[in-house]
């Protein structure tokens, strides 16, 4: 391997006059610069440079036509104000040994990407280590606020670009607070596929990524500690505190026995609840000692509305609740529960992406031989198509475990190990994927199962599910409260449904799996109504729930040769 200063004399030796001082030249402006850019067919160059500025400075002598560009290895401080550093086409960027060194302390909503372009063409990155302080809730002292964000390379694509041949390998992470590889195709806001504009043929392998994604506290946390405080330390119940968005809360309200009226000034007026959708227009009331005939934390409904008291029902439209006894002075109330609890899975404020790959509206993906983990969903793909995730360890996420996000298509999942840790779903294949195959793969330890949402052409085949209902544990750490009944949540190890009025899915084959259900799951399988063509084939069943549901609506189901299987039908 030739050195700069190798190739400096080699070119003065061999010159005249002219051409050496040409030569020295050039090497001044290299050891200014800290950095020199190969065309390919050149040898490999040697660069010092241990700062931010200098790294940006030789990004900023890369060659419009390409080359190599080295980073040498070394600590690069980031500063908490840098803007991103550029990347250009036809660039091979070797990284090995460099280490990208994020502040220690991030505000609130803090944004920072380190390495950015767009329409990027025959792009390359090999190694480098981007190094942050994503919060954690179990750390007693936090330099980073749950808001912040920081992503290592993002590269987006314009309204009439293209972004096209883009290969990152061995690159690792520790502690980032957002995805350390994005890439975006043209975004189209509406739902709904995607043909045109996508970034075509991405490749993501051997990569180490731990810790890294965007913070999440998950479904309810914070909800959770408020509504149910004697649970928690006061070290949680101080998070909760701080963290928790107080406009959702009101009161003290006062309830007495034999009234109906919850009294309290109804300013600005709660309104009428017209439906029962996810919390959207339900209440909750906490705070302390409540009639007997309420529960803490579950949902009720306002029937009525006046400036100074609403009347509550446990239904939308229903009955009016008349109170069996006194309620507590410092009894409040927790308003819309959709914001309070299922939305508020990410803070306030928080940045873009999921995971620590985020691959969006992309065609021709691979990721192979990756390790992963994450404070929040450990992947994402989504509008995506052509897609195979091969090979990867997920070793830990504190929300998602494999995420194939909404309106994915054409994808092989297979040779995987995803170890949910307690988080959310260790598996996700959201809102009308088609052509998918998971086999071959192990999922364990999640904790709201596998949720397969309205798929066409779908097969599960030759999987090991191993207790991944673990949210549902009645332990205040590992299990997580529903609003609905106030009681802990319950879910199926593997669960189908839909997401539109009256949808429909089918082509689905459960064919060869081993499924080890936890003692709370609910059922082992369930089919949502609105299924055609549904198989369920030789497949194990070990654990105290072994149950496949079938809800009234499902057509052309099949169910045979199951061992310790047992089969139930929803009525109507």
């Amino acid at each position: 391997m030739r050195s700069l200063s190798d190739a400096t004399c080699s070119a003065g030796a061999a010159s005249s006059g002219t051409g050496l001082r040409l030569a020295v030249r050039t090497s001044v402006l290299a050891a200014v610069l800290l950095a020199w850019v190969v065309p390919s067919a050149a040898a490999d160059p040697v660069t010092q440079a241990h700062t931010w500025p200098q790294l940006r400075a030789l990004f900023a002598s890369a060659a419009a036509g390409g080359g190599t560009l080295i980073i040498p290895p070394g600590d690069y401080s980031v500063p908490s104000d840098a803007l991103p550093i550029a990347l250009r086409s036809h660039l091979t960027v070797r990284a090995y040994g460099a280490r990208f060194v994020l502040p220690e302390k991030l505000g609130r909503q803090a944004r920072m990407v380190l390495f950015s372009g767009v329409d990027i063409e025959d792009f390359r990155w090999f190694g480098g280590h981007f190094s942050g302080n994503v919060f954690d809730p179990d750390r007693s002292v936090n330099g980073w606020e749950p808001s912040s964000n920081t992503r290592g390379i993002v590269v987006t694509t314009s309204a009439k670009g293209t972004t096209a041949n883009l290969s990152f390998r061995d690159i690792t992470s520790s502690d980032m607070a957002g995805a350390v590889i994005t890439v975006l195709g043209r975004q189209h806001q509406q739902n709904g596929w995607q043909a045109e504009g996508l970034a075509q043929n991405i490749t993501v392998e051997n990569c180490t990524l731990n810790r890294s994604g965007k913070f999440m506290w998950d479904y309810g946390y914070l909800w959770q500690i408020t509504v149910w405080p004697e649970d928690y330390s006061a070290a949680e119940r101080d998070l909760a505190a701080k963290y928790f968005p107080p406009e959702y809360s009101r009161g003290p309200v006062q309830m007495r026995q034999g009234d109906d009226r919850v009294v309290f000034p109804n300013q600005p007026p709660l309104p009428v609840s017209t439906r029962d959708e996810r919390g959207q227009e339900s209440l909750c009331l906490y705070g302390d000692t409540l009639p007997p005939n309420l529960v803490r934390g579950r949902q009720y409904f306002v029937v009525e509305s006046e400036p100074d008291f609403i009347r509550i029902a446990a239904t939308p439209g229903g009955e009016v609740i008349r109170f069996a006894g006194d309620g507590g002075g410092e009894v409040r109330l927790l308003y819309p529960l959709f914001r309070a609890h299922l939305a508020l899975y990410a803070p306030q404020g928080s940045g873009p992406g999921k995971g620590a790959i985020d691959l969006v509206s992309c065609q021709n993906v691979i990721v192979q031989g990756c390790r992963l983990s994450a404070l929040g969903d450990a992947m994402h793909i989504q509008k995506s198509r052509d897609i195979v995730f091969s090979g990867n360890q997920i070793t830990g996420a504190r929300m998602g475990g494999f995420f194939l996000a909404e309106f994915c298509r054409n994808a092989v999942i297979t040779g995987n190990t995803v170890d949910g840790t307690n988080g959310s779903r260790v598996m996700s294949v959201e809102k009308s994927c088609e052509n998918v195959t998971v086999v071959g793969n192990t999922f364990r330890n999640g904790g709201r199962g596998s949720w397969i949402n309205q798929p066409r052409n779908f097969v599960l085949a030759d999987n090991i599910f191993i207790n991944n209902t673990t949210k549902c544990e009645p332990d205040p750490r590992r299990g997580r409260r529903s609003f609905v009944t106030g009681g802990y949540e319950e879910y199926a190890e593997l669960y189908f449904t839909t997401y539109e009025p009256n949808g429909r899915y089918g082509n689905v084959t459960v064919r060869g799996n081993v499924f080890v259900t936890g003692e709370e799951a609910a059922h082992a399988i369930t089919f949502a109504a609105g299924g055609d063509t549904l198989q369920v084939t030789d497949n194990i069943f070990q654990g105290k729930v072994r149950t496949i549901v079938t809800a009234a609506g499902c057509t052309n189901v099949t169910i045979r040769d199951n061992v310790d299987g047992e089969v139930a039908v929803e009525s109507r």
